[in-house]
C-alpha cells in the first residue's frame, strides 16, 4: 500500500513538474502554421543554437516559469528552431536573425508581428507577450503598415499612424519622424503635438526634426516634467549614436560634424568638450593611423591628462563603495533577487562591485598604453604616458595591467623596471590562482 501511494505521489509530482512552463509544439513548420490557423493563435518561435549560453539559461529558467507557461500555452503556439539546422536556417535568414536567443512572433500567414533579441527573464517575457497580443488585435496590424511604407506611402497622416504603431513596439522611428516633420508647415512644426512627437520618438542628427527641436527647444522643455533633462537626454542620445557610427566606420567627416553639433546642442560647454575629447581619443584608437600617430598622442594627452588623471584615486574608491553598498542593500531588502537567473549576476557583483569605476578608469589608461606600444615611437611621448600606467595599477592591481606597464618601460629602454613589474604581475597572478606563464616568459626573455 505504501509502495502504491508512493507511485501515485511520484506520478502526480512528475506530471505537475512537466505541466509547468512552456509546452513547445511537436511537428514540422507546416503543422505549426496549420495549428495557428485552426486555433487563431499567434506563433511564438524560440530561435536558438546549441552553443548559445543565454539560450540555455532561457530554456532552464524562463521557459520553465509557471506564469510564463500559463500565458504562453494559452495564448500562443510555441515552437523551437535551431537556427543552424533544417528549416531553422530558412526562418533565421527570412527574419534576419543574427544573434541568439531571438524570439519571433508571427501570425498564421507568417507575417512578423514582433522580434526580440537577447536573454529575457520571466517578467520581461510576460510583458512582451501581453504587448504582442494587444497589438495583434488592431484592425491595422503593424505588418500591414510595414508593407505600405515599403511600397512608398509617405502621406503625413499615414506616417503619423506608422510612428505611433512602431512606438508601441519600441522600434526606432527616427527616419520616419524626419520624413513626417519635413512635410509639415512651419506652424505645424512648432506645435505642441509635433514637439512631443519628436522628443518621444527621436530623430536623425542635423535632420528636419533635429533642427525644429533645436529652434523650439524651450517650448519643448516646457511640455514635460523635468523637460530640460528630457530634451537634453534626447539630444545626447542622437549625438552619442552619431559618434558611435563615425567611430565604427572610421568616418572622420561625420566625426567632426558630430563634434561641432555637440557643442551647439549641449548647454554645458565644458561637458560638451569632455564628450568630444573622449570620443576623439576613441576615434584615434579605432582608426590606428600608424603613419601619423601625432593625432593619437594629442587626443590621449588632452583627454587623459585633463580629465581622467584629475580624478583622485581615493574619491573613485569611495564612490565605488557607496554604489556597491546601495546595490547590496537592494538585495538585503528583497528588491533584487540573488537566486535563479540572477544568481550569476549577484556573484559577479560581490566579486567586482567594489572596484567597478576603478576598473573602468584603469582600462582607459591601459587601452591607450597598448596603442602606444603598437603605434608610438616618440620616446618623449612614451615617457609622458608613464603616469597613466602608474595610476592604472594604483587603482587596481591586475596582472595584465601591470604587464602592459612593464612593456611601456621596456619600450623606453628601462629593462630593470620592466622586470620588476613583471615579477609583481607573477606574484599577483599566483596569489589569485591565475595563469602566470606569460609574465614568467617575459622575465626569462629579459634576462
Amino acid at each position: 500500500m505504501k509502495t502504491f501511494s508512493f507511485i501515485i505521489l511520484f506520478s502526480l509530482t512528475t506530471f505537475a513538474s512537466m505541466s509547468q512552463g512552456i509546452r513547445f509544439f511537436e511537428g514540422d513548420w507546416q503543422s505549426v502554421l496549420a495549428e495557428a490557423k485552426k486555433t487563431k493563435k499567434i506563433i511564438f518561435v524560440d530561435v536558438y543554437t546549441t552553443w548559445c549560453g543565454p539560450c540555455k539559461i532561457m530554456e532552464k529558467k524562463t521557459f520553465t516559469d509557471p506564469d510564463v507557461g500559463k500565458v504562453f500555452n494559452d495564448k500562443f503556439i510555441c515552437y523551437k528552431m535551431d537556427a543552424e539546422k533544417g528549416f531553422g536556417t530558412v526562418i533565421a535568414q527570412r527574419f534576419n536573425v543574427t544573434s541568439y536567443p531571438t524570439c519571433i512572433y508571427l501570425d498564421a500567414s507568417e507575417n512578423l508581428l514582433y522580434k526580440q533579441e537577447g536573454l529575457m527573464q520571466a517578467n520581461d517575457m510576460l510583458k512582451e507577450g501581453e504587448m504582442v497580443i494587444k497589438n495583434s488585435n488592431d484592425t491595422k496590424p503593424k505588418h500591414v503598415l510595414d508593407k505600405q511604407y515599403a511600397e512608398g506611402n509617405r502621406d503625413p497622416d499615414f506616417l503619423l499612424e506608422y510612428i505611433v504603431k512602431k512606438s508601441s513596439y519600441n522600434e526606432d522611428n527616427s527616419i520616419i519622424v524626419d520624413e513626417y516633420v519635413a512635410q509639415l508647415s512651419p506652424i505645424q512644426q512648432s506645435s505642441e503635438k509635433t514637439l512631443r512627437l519628436i522628443v518621444n520618438n527621436g530623430f536623425q542628427l542635423d535632420g528636419p526634426a533635429y533642427n525644429v527641436l533645436l529652434k523650439f527647444r524651450e517650448k519643448a522643455e516646457s511640455l514635460f516634467e523635468e523637460g530640460n533633462r528630457k530634451v537634453d537626454g534626447i539630444f545626447a542620445n542622437v549625438i552619442n549614436q552619431s559618434f558611435a557610427t563615425a567611430i565604427q566606420k572610421k568616418d572622420e567627416a561625420l566625426f567632426e560634424k558630430t563634434a561641432r553639433l555637440n557643442l551647439t546642442t549641449r548647454k554645458n560647454s565644458a561637458d560638451a568638450n569632455r564628450v568630444n575629447d573622449k570620443n576623439r581619443l576613441t576615434f584615434c584608437i579605432q582608426k590606428k593611423d600608424r603613419n601619423d600617430p601625432s593625432k593619437l598622442i594629442k587626443a590621449a594627452e588632452q583627454y587623459l591628462d585633463n580629465y581622467v588623471m584629475l580624478m583622485q584615486t581615493e574619491s573613485i574608491r569611495m564612490s565605488d563603495e557607496v554604489e556597491f553598498q546601495k546595490l547590496m542593500k537592494n538585495y538585503r531588502d528583497g528588491y533584487l533577487d540573488s537566486t535563479g537567473v540572477r544568481e550569476f549576476q549577484y556573484k559577479e557583483l560581490k566579486r567586482t562591485g567594489r572596484t567597478k569605476t576603478a576598473k573602468t578608469t584603469a582600462d582607459e589608461f591601459n587601452i591607450v598604453i597598448k596603442c602606444y606600444l603598437d603605434m608610438v615611437s616618440d620616446v618623449d611621448a612614451l615617457r609622458r604616458a608613464l603616469p597613466w600606467g602608474e595610476r592604472a595599477i594604483e587603482l587596481i592591481q591586475e596582472p595584465d595591467s601591470i604587464h602592459t606597464f612593464a612593456l611601456l618601460y621596456l619600450k623606453i629602454g628601462n629593462k630593470d623596471k620592466s622586470i620588476e613589474l613583471e615579477k609583481l604581475a607573477v606574484e599577483i597572478a599566483q596569489r589569485e590562482n591565475l595563469d602566470s606563464s606569460k609574465y614568467l616568459a617575459a622575465i626569462e626573455k629579459l634576462k
